[in-house]
């Protein structure tokens, strides 16, 4: 196969740049735009891309696609040598002139402002609070349901998808900065405020915000796959296991519990740990067990979670902030052990375990 040829195939890309995701999640969040173009299409500096959804079972794969662009030709000599003279004389004019001029040689150079490579400094609130919409989040606490308002701005999400994620050596640092971000932390803080206003009693308002996360959408994605931002996940509706999870860390931290989160490499899945008495724990971690994926009650571990199946690994703890313990979390322990042995009673079950079984699973927003 020629050379040629190769430029100009489709190649399965697991890694796609974040601007060609967040493009991917806007497509694929309005269901009149996607009937209309199954397939979306993208077109970059370099690469033009394409991008498919599979819906399986309740699952949605993602699959990305990247073709290479032809190459540019080059510029003509007498297009070099007259661009060589423009810029004489330009130096020229500002040797002459005075000062004033070079900050537009530098724009030339470097391009305009927000260019990628320019030491630019930080966005203005007018630069990030664009593309307003207001969204409600669903709870249910103790079987009624609540919601938690949210301003969310296109800004705020396009910048934080021009701050792609560094390389560390030590695993800890990678996640962390996820939810330490300065510009994130201006916006997001205000849900964790939201969260209090909604719910007076502090262990309640973890709990709402568990539920909250855990009701947003799942969507499957490979798990090598750059993780978005917690900020990303509530503007967009939607994330993975990892993403889900450093959301409601970061909510469970500006709350005040300490909190961790488990990285199950071998089943290549993330959930979160809450600080709380050691016999509500997760094994030996210091932290009791909460998947964010689905609806599922705070330390049931025993599911089958995010297409990782069950989890059988010791999960590596990446603790995000020190803080309180979740001492009320014994009632959520209690009816996790109670819904356990409803599970393993199999298909039949008698009217009093089936309407424990069905309290259970409205107590905390479960279908059934």
């Amino acid at each position: 196969m020629s050379s040629k040829r190769n430029r100009s195939a489709w190649v399965d890309v697991r890694d796609p740049p974040q601007w060609v995701k967040d493009a991917a999640y806007e497509w694929f969040a309005d269901p009149g735009v996607r009937s209309q173009n199954p397939v979306l299409h993208l077109n970059g500096t370099s690469y033009d891309y394409r991008v498919q959804v599979e819906e399986t079972g309740g699952q949605v794969r993602w699959h990305y696609y990247r073709r290479q662009k032809p190459s540019r030709s080059r510029m003509p000599r007498g297009s070099l040598a007259a661009w060589a003279v423009v810029i004489l004389v330009f130096l020229v004019v500002v040797v002459t002139g005075g000062g004033d001029l070079v900050s537009s040689v530098r724009t030339l150079v470097a391009g305009p402002p927000g260019t990628p490579g320019e030491d630019s400094t930080s966005p203005t609130p007018g630069d990030l609070e664009t593309g307003p919409k207001t969204i409600d989040y669903p709870y249910v606490l103790r079987g009624g349901p609540g919601s938690i308002r949210f301003d969310a701005y296109r800004g705020v999400n396009d910048y934080l998808s021009t701050q792609y994620p560094a390389s560390f050596d030590d695993e800890h640092d990678y996640w962390l900065q996820f939810v330490d971000d300065g510009i994130q932390d201006r916006y997001l803080k205000q849900l964790a405020e939201n969260i209090r206003a909604s719910e007076t009693v502090p262990e309640d308002q973890a709990r709402a915000a568990i539920s909250m996360v855990q009701k947003i959408p799942y969507v499957d994605y490979p798990f090598d796959t750059p993780a978005k931002y917690p900020y990303h996940v509530l503007y967009h509706q939607n994330g993975d296991c990892d993403e889900k999870s450093l959301l409601l860390a970061y909510l469970l931290r500006e709350l005040g519990y300490g909190v961790a989160v488990f990285h199950f490499r071998e089943e290549q899945h993330m959930a979160v740990g809450i600080r709380a008495p050691a016999r509500y724990c997760y094994g030996e971690t210091g932290y009791a067990f909460i998947e964010t994926t689905r609806p599922t009650i705070p330390t049931y571990a025993e599911g089958e979670y995010g297409g990782a199946g069950r989890l059988t690994s010791d999960p590596k703890v990446i603790v995000i902030a020190d803080g309180d313990s979740f001492e009320g979390i014994w009632r959520e322990h209690t009816d996790a052990a109670e819904w356990n042995r409803i599970q393993g009673m199999g298909r039949e079950l008698d009217r009093y375990t089936y309407g424990r079984y069905r309290n259970l699973a409205q107590w905390y927003g479960m279908p059934y």
